[in-house]
């Protein structure tokens, strides 16, 4: 059992399940839009996700992210020199437009942790911009980028909505994240609870919820059984935001709560 948690622990550590969630929610785009399987955006979004998310987790400075002592981290390392190979393999195949929004994406990612303004300030030290860059990012790499590969017009009303409810989405996953890490972020943060409270936070994220579910509606603009689907995703949402609480598990917030892009997803793909 032992062995079991310290696997399952390297897949959380690792930003594997980050990557799985934001595999689900492309995948989610292509079978909203019913196109066809794309395997180079997928993976690519699986594996830039792990090699981002790794160096946003313990890349604070270049040289503790390149130069580390412990092994665990050698190995988290390892993957990431991985994943960042494949994640270049796949990049190789994707069209010349949708590698410069790619690369955008990644640009704007890195500026989260790396310095850019005076006083050593990134994105994530910016008060009240770390969930919005987030939900930002994780809406382009979600829809943008497997639309514009398969040279969708990213003006359609439904593109457009379904970039809307994404970004909602990815707010409503941060609020648990948020909460929990109360006690632990800088007051120069600015983060929700922070700055308006737990209760109205969650006020607010319950707000978002019928936001996602009525946008929903305006995307299939019928009472279908995807969209009861993504009424029930909804309200396992509200559940995530109703049990967050101060210094929450990491299994509450970087397993469960991350999973339910992925349920949306396998839901979505059974009908």
């Amino acid at each position: 059992m032992n062995v079991l948690k310290k696997l399952f622990n390297f897949y959380l550590d690792s930003s594997i399940h980050i990557g799985f969630s934001v595999y689900a929610l492309t995948y989610c785009t292509l079978l909203l839009f019913e196109l066809p399987y794309d395997e180079a955006v997928l993976y690519f979004t699986f594996y830039g996700t792990i090699v981002t998310y790794n160096f946003i987790k313990y890349g604070s400075s270049a040289k503790q992210y390149f130069f580390v002592t412990r092994k665990y981290m050698k190995v988290i390392q390892l993957l990431s020199f991985i994943c960042f190979v494949l994640a270049c393999y796949y990049a190789y195949q994707l069209q010349f437009k949708t590698l410069i929004v790619a690369i955008g994406l990644c640009l704007l990612s890195s500026l989260y942790i790396i310095p850019f303004l005076p006083k050593q300030k990134n994105l994530r030290t910016l008060a009240g911009l770390k969930i919005s860059i987030v939900a930002l990012c994780w809406t382009g790499v979600t829809v943008l980028l497997p639309i514009i590969n398969a040279n969708v017009f990213v003006g359609e009303t439904n593109v457009v909505l379904t970039g809307l409810q994404r970004f909602i989405l990815v707010l409503i996953l941060m609020i648990p994240f948020e909460i929990s890490d109360l006690s632990y972020d800088a007051s120069a943060l600015g983060t929700l609870p922070q700055r308006i409270g737990i209760r109205r936070t969650k006020q607010l994220a319950y707000l978002w919820v019928v936001l996602f579910v009525v946008i929903e509606y305006l995307i299939r603009n019928s009472v279908s059984t995807a969209f009861f689907i993504t009424v029930g995703i909804g309200s396992l949402l509200g559940f995530s935001i109703w049990k967050s609480a101060i210094k929450k598990s990491k299994y509450f917030t970087a397993f469960w709560v991350e999973s339910i892009p992925i349920l949306w997803f396998l839901l979505l793909l059974l009908t």
